[in-house]
């Protein structure tokens, strides 16, 4: 299924050295397992409804500049 094809990828990508945020904004269940399993790790993974995502974004824009830090 869909979300067998999205797992598949996910792992393709890390397995190449992608870091992989996702965002489940107001997600259902299911969205959220998949998402959560596309993931990196579960830090990279956030579950947010309504102006939380902002707090989501700013938290992955801080990963992103400590990493810039860091190479």
């Amino acid at each position: 299924g869909a979300d067998e094809r999205l797992s598949d990828i996910c792992e393709a990508a890390r397995d190449q050295g992608i870091i992989i945020y996702t965002v489940a904004f107001e997600a259902p269940s299911g969205g959220q397992a998949a998402l959560l399993d596309c993931a990196s790790s579960p830090s990279h993974y956030f579950d947010v409804e309504g102006t939380d995502i902002s707090v989501a974004f700013s938290a992955i824009a801080s990963d992103i500049r400590a990493l810039k830090l860091t190479q």
